[in-house]
């Protein structure tokens, strides 16, 4: 159903993703092709309850859908529901596509993202045929080779065009690719189209994120349940933007605390600044900061001056998360590949992840716990860092990452049997949870506590 990206295909990439499990590497790359089967949504408890919002779902779900999906939740993680895939007959999308006569054509950004549940906004519509009327069913196919031109009003006929499923037209050409108005400084924005049946089965509920409820990907919400923030603490997020789990280390503290968030990207902060107000967050604070820099020496550690502004002095934080800037292959569906990927770039990765440590392990109280995240399947930096890190920083201890929802750590990676059981790497052997797989992104996980 889903093609075999081009880039996934570069021997590079494919070595980088697992150096030493060969015999893996083709039912990953499969998997990493397809888009996951489950929706997330993470229940903000300071705002509202998780049957609140679960009433909410289902009122949605039932309103679109004569047979709904299920909804379930994970008992170890509370504050979360997930929407299964809907079952659901490919022949009646292949009879709808038989009878319909236009098309639209995504770019394959947008059509990652309909394959998980959304609908088509304008800025990811590339061409629309002339004469496409409001409210007409079309056939939404995604640009695999990047070369169809925005604004196309003709078929547009390649081999690498990818069919997504059928949509429902809901602007205009002339809405979509006209000039400014006299009201307006762009196009109009908004949904250009909106999905019915995807070919993922993935439930078409566009994103129903509010401040109650965030669209979440299930393994980012597990690390923060695995840092375990607890009111009155100090954290630090060394690479928050843009600030999702930030806010949901905010509320699991009950907003009672201090957390510092830091990120070295400038223009990333006002927009994490905006979520943070939007909720009434006071635990929050932001900072413009590269956090390989964010542990000083020299810094006195008396003084709030000294210990509210970065860098910071040893032994100032109770938990750290360090969510590291990776190579983001686990991001599925993987419909085509970073174009300017390289060998030197996959290399970098592993080289800032061992800064951001070298900073955080001296940042960290005694008894501290931090907890290191990637959304890469790569081994060298998930299981190949881990054991880099336990043999460089003698002082910190690897434990079980709980509540453990993901599968165990490569075999023949550096690390014990036992320490593959302790790390949790989400890929394609998915759990079950109510009858449910719990498929998600690529994703990798691992404690440690520092012990002096």
């Amino acid at each position: 159903m889903y093609p075999k990206s081009p880039f996934l295909r570069n021997p590079l990439v494919e070595t980088q993703i697992l150096q030493r499990n060969p015999s893996q590497l083709e039912e990953l790359m499969r998997w990493l092709c397809q888009p996951p089967t489950i929706t997330t949504y993470r229940i903000n408890t300071l705002r509202t309850t998780v049957s609140a919002f679960k009433q909410k779902l289902q009122a949605t779900l039932c309103e679109r859908y004569t047979l709904p999906p299920k909804i379930c939740e994970i008992p170890s993680i509370p504050e979360v529901l997930c929407i299964s895939p809907r079952s659901f007959n490919i022949v009646d999308i292949k009879e709808k596509q038989s009878g319909l006569q236009r098309e639209v054509v995504v770019d394959s950004c947008c059509g990652g993202a309909l394959l998980r549940g959304a609908h088509i906004y304008a800025p990811g519509v590339l061409a629309m045929e002339a004469g496409t009327k409001l409210n007409e069913q079309v056939l939404v196919y995604a640009d695999l080779a990047g070369k169809c031109k925005q604004g196309t009003n003709i078929r547009y006929d390649s081999l690498d065009k990818l069919f997504l499923g059928v949509g429902v037209v809901r602007m205009q050409r002339h809405q979509i690719f006209g000039p400014p108005t006299s009201s307006t400084l762009a196009p109009l924005k908004g949904v250009a189209v909106e999905m019915m049946e995807t070919v993922s089965g993935v439930p078409t509920i566009g994103d129903l994120s509010c401040k109650e409820a965030l669209l979440q990907n299930l393994p980012s919400i597990v690390c923060v349940r695995v840092l375990n923030p607890q009111p009155g603490e100090r954290v630090l997020d060394m690479c928050a933007a843009p600030g999702n789990k930030t806010t949901h280390i905010a509320e699991l503290m009950g907003d009672k605390g201090e957390i510092i968030a830091l990120d070295k990207v400038a223009n990333k902060i006002p927009v994490m600044l905006e979520k943070i107000t939007s909720l009434g967050l006071k635990s929050i604070r932001a900072y413009n900061f590269d956090a390989t820099k964010a542990y000083s020496e020299a810094k006195e550690a008396a003084g709030t001056e000294c210990l509210d502004m970065p860098p910071f002095a040893a032994n100032t934080f109770d938990k750290i998360l360090l969510d590291a800037p990776c190579s983001a292959l686990g991001n599925r569906p993987l419909l085509v590949g970073p174009p300017n990927m390289s060998a030197r770039m996959l290399g970098s990765y592993p080289k800032v992840q061992r800064k951001l440590f070298s900073a955080a392990v001296p940042l960290l109280k005694p008894n501290g716990v931090l907890v290191y995240s990637t959304c890469t399947v790569t081994e060298g930096e998930n299981e190949g860092m881990v054991a880099w890190v336990l043999e460089k920083f003698p002082q910190l201890r690897l434990v079980p990452a709980t509540p453990h929802v993901g599968g165990i750590g490569l075999e023949q990676t550096g690390l014990s049997d036992t320490e593959r059981q302790y790390v949790q790497r989400f890929c394609q052997h998915a759990k079950e949870i109510e009858g449910v797989p719990i498929d998600t992104v690529g994703f990798f996980i691992a404690k440690f506590i520092k012990e002096y």
